[in-house]
């Protein structure tokens, strides 16, 4: 029996949700998101951006106005090949790293940060 070590510092969440990435040099698009932490997730993209490319992630519900923004960087690049019924599939996608967590855009400032 083979025992795996997980290396990971922090729990990850495999939830699958759309996230709104939006850069200066390639404007912004909806994505697939997955396996979250508090230090970054998983985001499919079948053309991954530049590695050190630093991103707005916006995460929203598609029925609610408010949202959540967080600045991030294209850490890593993956190609996943995974067995199916119908065969081999294969997934691309990009590691981002959390840099930190923002007002969205618009939003009121609270009083605490203005000092």
């Amino acid at each position: 029996m083979t025992v795996t070590v997980e290396r990971r510092a922090s729990a990850r969440i495999d939830k699958i949700f759309r996230v709104l990435i939006a850069t200066e040099e390639f404007g912004e698009q909806w994505y697939v998101a997955r396996n979250i932490s508090e230090t970054g997730m998983f985001v499919e993209m079948a053309e991954p951006l530049p590695l050190r490319t630093k991103v707005i992630i916006r995460f929203q519900l598609p029925e609610d106005s408010a949202a959540i923004c967080a600045i991030a960087r294209i850490q890593n690049h993956y190609f996943l090949h995974y067995g199916a019924q119908d065969g081999v599939r294969a997934l691309t996608g990009v590691g981002l790293r959390f840099l930190r967590f923002v007002p969205e855009v618009g939003a009121p400032v609270p009083n605490e940060r203005l000092h």
